[in-house]
């Protein structure tokens, strides 16, 4: 199912990984319940994990949720909705920066697993959002990786192949885009993606 933080390969990230603690922007992770009611998710959606971080813009909130269908779908069709949302308090309420969605099959619920790591990556004052979350393939095929880095709320991307075994190779391809990032988040991405990578993740 879906884990949080505190998940055995996360905890192993941070160990590996000290840098990513963040230079500013304190990030606290939520209960459901103390979510604002005001927040607009997707419909017969739950939020299974909630984080906050308050940098030099204000209060950011970002949010995983799942939405699966009740009834059973053919192969070729979605059963669940992965989506990820940024939200910012204004002064009119919590304003959405932006939001990104997944469709999963075979009851991901029982297998996806993601990270969300939320801080200020390379000390600019803003939050940084890392996502990363690997899609079980086929026995056949290989597990699909994606990573997906929201800096000044714009999106950039490393998807491929992951490692399921020691014996296999992953691939990894970058959003056009990917190399214009800060030198200190390309960094932090590769490594996380690296991560994601590993037969253990």
């Amino acid at each position: 199912m879906t884990r949080s933080l505190c998940a055995s390969w996360m905890a192993a990230l941070l160990c590996v990984l000290p840098d990513f603690a963040a230079h500013a922007c304190t990030t606290r992770p939520l209960p459901p319940a103390a979510l604002p009611d005001s927040l607009e998710l997707p419909k017969g959606s739950r939020v299974t994990q909630a984080w906050s971080c308050k940098d030099k813009l204000g209060e950011q909130l970002v949010l995983a949720t799942l939405s699966t269908n009740s009834q059973p779908l053919p192969p070729s069709q979605s059963e669940a909705e992965l989506t990820f949302l940024k939200f910012r308090q204004t002064p009119l309420g919590w304003k959405r920066d932006w939001q990104a969605r997944d469709f999963l099959h075979d009851q991901p619920a029982q297998r996806t697993n993601e990270l969300i790591l939320l801080g200020d990556y390379d000390g600019d004052g803003q939050a940084d959002v890392f996502l990363a979350y690997a899609i079980p393939g086929l026995p056949a095929e290989p597990d699909e990786g994606k990573l997906l880095v929201f800096y000044k709320d714009q999106k950039y991307a490393i998807r491929g192949a992951v490692a399921r075994t020691p014996s296999d190779f992953g691939s990894r391809k970058l959003s056009a885009n990917f190399l214009t990032l800060p030198q200190a988040i390309q960094t932090q991405a590769f490594r996380l993606w690296d991560k994601l990578n590993s037969p253990h993740h």
